[in-house]
């Protein structure tokens, strides 16, 4: 046996014996947690998830049509207020696009603020969709806040319906955190 080939049969003798000693998984595990606790020191701290559930009424302020053979798309500016488990209010804008397909299905996807008395502010983004003159389902996804919301991140989910033409009804169920100082 030539030097070369003894030498690379020694050394996964060597590396077998670290693996049926436990030397190499802890050497392993011991870089995974180093690798956390590195990355932990350079993410925002964030509150526990807080589960919040509130109600939305809105109507449409302003609707422009943009139309299409296949489809009716329309640009929704709208305007209403929430009521959140609390009892306290909150404003609501949003600027959403509605879509209508060929088959039948209603979608709308934009953009929501909630602004509370406190001065505090929360911009999230919506996706639903479902049948007309039904309930709707989706998603909410929050991108930032102000004041006691800022950082905040987290996401819910959306029941909504139509009871008239672009008068919105929504319930929404949402998990979010806050960044602390």
């Amino acid at each position: 046996m030539n030097d070369s080939r003894m030498t690379a049969s020694m050394e996964r003798n060597e590396l077998y014996c670290d693996i049926r000693s436990g030397r190499l998984p802890a050497i392993l595990c011991a870089g995974v947690v180093l690798a956390l606790c590195l990355a932990s020191r350079f993410s925002p701290a964030q509150t526990p998830m807080e589960l919040s559930r509130w109600r939305e009424f809105s109507y449409a302020r302003q609707t422009n049509q943009v139309g299409g053979r296949l489809t009716a798309i329309d640009g929704v500016h709208r305007g209403g207020y929430i009521v959140l488990n609390d009892g306290s209010f909150a404003r609501l804008w949003s600027s959403l696009v509605h879509t209508t397909s060929p088959e039948g299905k209603e979608f709308y996807q934009g953009y929501v603020m909630y602004d509370f008395d406190d001065g505090s502010s929360i911009l999230a983004k919506v996706d639903v969709s479902g049948e007309p003159r039904s309930k709707q389902t989706g998603t909410m996804i929050f991108l930032a806040g102000t004041k006691r919301f800022k950082g905040i991140t987290g996401r819910g989910t959306i029941s909504s319906w139509m009871p008239a033409k672009w008068d919105l009804y929504a319930e929404v169920e949402a998990s979010y955190s806050v960044a602390t100082e």
